[in-house]
């Protein structure tokens, strides 16, 4: 996948710098394997004034996360229930395009920039955390050129989410509201506003073309439920937001596939039931929370349940049990081998909070949908038994998805 960082720094207007010799690497086979699709990956690195690297791989999205975190409260519930109002592109791009920032930063080897947005009135940017990835000093600005100095209040790399921190806020801008991606379709149409290759404040539409993609975050850990989408996203896009036609961020746009570094049609934004909980723990505390319960699971195909007596049950079987996570704490039982072609003996999780279950995203996206200390229920089913168990999420151990 291609970070969407621009490896420039603009001029302050909106005539975009020149691009300085960019290089490419030759390709690097791995398998790229997002949902059931195998496509060709560019990711780039935040470069640097005067010239960078790009490397072109193809990079395995095929890890299961089970433990990133997001959280709605009952504000974000009682917005996201108002009916649609089905606003023009035209009224989307210019009620939310004020509080759309273009995100500049200086580094030891030279500068980037990226996109981000306003999230509340007291200041914080979100965006990309591979936008201000070795920043020295960052600068936002907004769309009628006001540049504030931007203070970095923390970052998760494992979710490719950052929080940046300006004093004051422009007269006139009002924070973007945020949506909920839960409740996404393909076929929905969706705006991207963002500063491509310097560019500010381009907007470009599209739908959601796919749902339930996995990438991989600049640590290398899966970020689940990534949505795919069809709008232009380009090296500048990173960090910028992704609305519905109600004018709600329903995403970060983060990523492109594509085998020249170029916009092909097929971009993804990590979506904002990830980001919201771990913005709230940055702001409270400087350091992402990220919620978990601590399992490893195997979507119940329809091969597996004819193997196990469980035709035409859907669910996710609890493969193995991390013994320091909730759901180990709460009494699932896990598979007599993690390991086995056939997992037998463990629990099939058939809903979570009442939602029904189908694959590891969905399990990932219940999750993702709360905060660290808050319940869920799991309902699973035991030797033909169903049976609802309550969980208590906890912050995900720091070793959890480290590469080894």
């Amino acid at each position: 996948m291609q970070d969407q960082t621009d490896p420039t720094t603009p001029d302050g207007g909106n005539t975009p710098p020149k691009p300085k010799g960019m290089k490419r690497a030759g390709a690097i086979a791995l398998p790229a394997v997002v949902g059931a699709v195998t496509a060709l990956a560019v990711l780039a690195g935040t470069g640097q004034l005067g010239g960078g690297d790009t490397t072109i791989i193809r990079e395995s999205a095929s890890g299961v996360t089970t433990s990133v975190s997001s959280a709605r409260d009952a504000a974000t519930e009682a917005e996201s229930a108002v009916p649609s109002k089905g606003l023009s592109v035209a009224e989307v791009v210019k009620r939310e395009s004020p509080a759309v920032v273009l995100v500049s930063n200086e580094t030891k080897q030279g500068g980037s920039l990226g996109s981000g947005f306003l999230m509340d009135g007291n200041g914080h940017i979100v965006t990309n955390a591979h936008v201000v990835d070795g920043a020295t000093k960052t600068v936002v600005t907004f769309q009628d050129g006001t540049e504030a100095k931007g203070t970095i209040l923390g970052v998760d790399k494992s979710a490719d989410v950052a929080v940046v921190k300006i004093d004051k806020v422009p007269a006139g801008v009002s924070p973007v509201p945020l949506g909920n991606s839960g409740g996404l379709t393909v076929g929905q149409e969706v705006v991207a506003i963002g500063n491509p290759y310097g560019y500010s404040g381009t907007a470009t539409t599209g739908i959601v073309s796919a749902l339930k993609r996995a990438i991989q975050s600049p640590s290398g850990f899966t970020i689940q439920n990534a949505i795919q989408t069809d709008a232009a996203i380009n090296q500048g896009n990173s960090g910028g937001p992704l609305f519905d036609r109600d004018g709600r961020v329903i995403g970060i746009n983060s990523q492109i596939a594509s085998e020249n570094g170029g916009n092909v049609g097929i971009g993804f934004a990590v979506p904002i039931d990830t980001v919201r909980p771990i913005v709230a723990s940055i702001i409270a505390g400087g350091s992402a929370q990220h919620a978990w319960i601590g399992i490893q699971g195997r979507e119940l195909t329809p091969g597996l349940a004819q193997k196990l007596g469980l035709v035409g049950k859907r669910g996710v079987i609890v493969a193995s049990l991390d013994d320091r996570g909730p759901a180990n704490d709460a009494g699932l039982k896990a598979a007599d081998s993690a390991d086995a072609a056939v997992p037998k003996g463990g629990d099939l999780i058939v809903a979570v909070n009442g939602k029904p279950i189908t694959d590891m995203a969905d399990v990932s996206e219940a999750v993702a949908s709360r905060k660290v200390g808050e319940q869920i229920t799991v309902t699973v089913l035991r030797d033909g038994k169903s049976q609802t168990l309550t969980l208590t999420l906890k912050d995900r151990p720091a070793d959890i998805g480290v590469k080894k």
